[in-house]
């Protein structure tokens, strides 16, 4: 490459007389008439002697002079001024030409450093987890109150693009045969046809198959029914999967009541399958199947339904095996109401290892239905998330809940009429507390409650009586469930009062509140400055979020208290300093 030269530089100075403009200085008064002989000339109309007009034309002569040559330096002046201007004019052609060159070459610059940059050295395993993460799997689905149906959102698999942009890309997405492992399959009438764009998807689907090697496959399926009249799965698919079932190690069915009760005939085997997620598209399996055998998978160990309210009616699988079970339900105007508490428990009877479970309700089951004996002992369930759909006046979580007994209970989350305005009834929380109760209560460390109205001597019991909880949310609650005496009972003293709930780190509560602010504070600021006192000690309240809800009616009324609890509150800025994490705020309701 070859340089240019720009040593340029305007001259500073020479020995030349012309080199610099010329400097004129003009004395304001030289041509002031202050000769005394003539001065008088100027206040009288007297003729001027002969020896005066000699001396005035003399002056007029070399006034005349000296306009001539000013006449000449103005002249030589204005091309100077010319000549100066057609400099400018060239410098400023010569900054323009510097302008685009210096762009020139910084974009060179950008493209040289690109060759140098850092991504051409990331090793292999960082391209692995890079490209990991562009991988959409399974298919993504959502689902708009009201609808009549799941919406899928297939993506394309972004893999085939990336091995296209370098021969390292290509290679390393194909040194880890992992990444190739995440398969989405979409049944529709061209994908699986006998024409060219058919063949073609087949084709790519079993390039992708090839590249995973003998690498643990994650599998998803969707049937998209305003595309598909297939009844059963493709004969392609079919066969693709009686030559990859014994590497499928997770597997999404999305398919309609019709096609699950057809998958049985292949007499699959899935040997490596450990979890299983199945939802009815049509959410009808309840009328048309039961006891489907739809594969040989020993190592079950997940399963999740969706829209399938009797599940271990409806399907063989090894259900003494599985560790954490699923059930949901998406909230349709025009559909029957979903899931009731009735099959959960008996497929949860079933569930002997049953570590995890997650359960929506919307109905509830006939008091005249629970023929068996009550409540139902889970010994291993650690987790518990129960949530329900508003219908009418109906309560399935407590009716649930009256019948479980769980004394393993770790964590336990309850989310009361999703999407709905009103509250559930306290009835609901009673029978939380009833569980509590009768599982011992368990070694509970997590408690979340949500959307529900709760009584004060409940709530009183949880606090008392549950020592192990580290955690607890009562969100979107009654206000008078929330008392003084509560705050009173969790403030840390001095005076050797074994303290309540020791191990205490996160406290968010919401909704309605009554209770004295000021006596709010003084438990928070107990348990962080006095809990080192303690003995045994106890764990700092770390988080505090507190979010009082407000009603539209009042926002335009002076409200005195209010800036009272305002002020109250802010006493708790000082912790936040000290690194508690304190989230105090308001919400307004209409």
């Amino acid at each position: 490459m070859t340089g240019i030269h720009l040593n340029w530089s305007p001259c500073t100075g020479c020995a030349c007389p012309n080199h610099h403009l010329p400097s004129h200085d003009f004395p304001p008064n030289r041509h002031t008439l202050n000769d005394p002989n003539l001065a008088h000339l100027t206040r009288s109309n007297d003729e001027p002697m002969e020896g005066e007009i000699a001396t005035l034309r003399g002056m007029i002569s070399t006034y005349e002079a000296e306009i001539l040559d000013i006449n000449k330096e103005e002249s030589r002046l204005e091309q100077f001024i010319s000549d100066m201007k057609n400099r400018i004019s060239l410098a400023h052609q010569k900054l323009d030409a510097l302008y685009h060159e210096r762009n020139h070459i910084s974009e060179a610059i950008i493209e040289r450093k690109g060759l140098l940059h850092p991504i051409r050295r990331l090793p292999a395993e960082m391209l692995l987890r890079i490209f990991r993460s562009t991988i959409d799997f399974p298919i993504s689905r959502s689902h708009t109150k009201g609808d009549n149906q799941w919406e899928f959102h297939p993506a394309d698999n972004m893999l085939w693009s990336i091995e296209r942009v370098c021969k390292r890309w290509r290679t390393s997405s194909f040194s880890f045969p992992e990444l190739w492992s995440f398969v989405n399959v979409v049944i529709t009438d061209s994908n699986f046809g006998e024409d060219p764009r058919g063949i073609a998807y087949v084709r790519r689907l079993g390039m992708q198959l090839a590249r995973s090697k003998l690498h643990r496959l994650s599998l998803s399926i969707w049937n998209d029914s305003s595309h598909s009249s297939f009844n059963s799965l493709p004969p392609a698919l079919a066969a693709v999967l009686f030559s990859i079932s014994s590497r499928v190690e997770c597997l999404h069915l999305y398919l309609h009541t019709i096609v699950f009760s057809k998958i049985p005939s292949l007499h699959l085997s899935m040997p490596s399958l450990r979890k299983l997620c199945l939802i009815a598209t049509d959410g009808d399996t309840s009328n048309d199947v039961e006891e489907l055998d739809l594969f040989h998978c020993p190592l079950l160990r997940e399963l999740h339904v969706i829209d399938v309210p009797n599940a271990h009616p409806s399907f063989t699988l090894p259900w003494a095996q599985i560790t954490t079970f699923t059930s949901d339900h998406a909230l349709y105007e025009t559909r029957a109401p979903g899931t009731e508490p009735l099959p959960l428990l008996l497929t949860m009877q079933k569930l002997m290892a049953l570590e995890t479970c997650k359960l929506r309700l919307e109905l509830q089951s006939r008091e005249v239905d629970f023929t068996g004996s009550y409540p139902l002992s889970c010994s291993n369930l650690r987790v518990l998330d129960l949530s329900s759909w508003h219908y009418k006046d109906e309560l399935p979580i407590k009716q649930l809940a009256e019948r479980l007994t769980l004394p393993a209970l770790t964590e336990l989350r309850v989310s009361c009429l999703s999407g709905h305005p009103d509250r559930d009834s306290k009835e609901t929380f009673t029978s939380i507390r009833g569980l509590l109760e009768r599982s011992g209560p368990p070694p509970i460390t997590i408690f979340h409650f949500d959307h529900g109205d709760m009584r004060e001597d409940d709530l009183l019991y949880i606090v008392r009586e549950c020592s192990t909880l580290e955690v607890i949310y009562l969100t979107d609650v009654n206000g008078d469930a929330i008392t003084d005496q509560m705050h009173r009972l969790l403030t840390l003293g001095v005076n050797g009062t074994m303290p309540l709930v020791p191990r205490l780190h996160t406290l968010r509560v919401s909704g309605t509140m009554s209770f004295d602010m000021q006596i709010f504070v003084d438990m928070v600021e107990s348990r962080w400055t006095l809990a080192h006192a303690q003995s045994p000690p106890v764990r700092r309240l770390d988080e505090v979020n507190l979010c009082r809800f407000l009603h539209t009616e009042h926002l335009d009324e002076p409200d005195e208290d209010e800036v009272e609890r305002i002020t109250v509150l802010s006493a708790l800025d000082v912790y936040r300093a000290q690194g508690m994490d304190v989230t105090l705020g308001t919400k307004v309701q209409e």
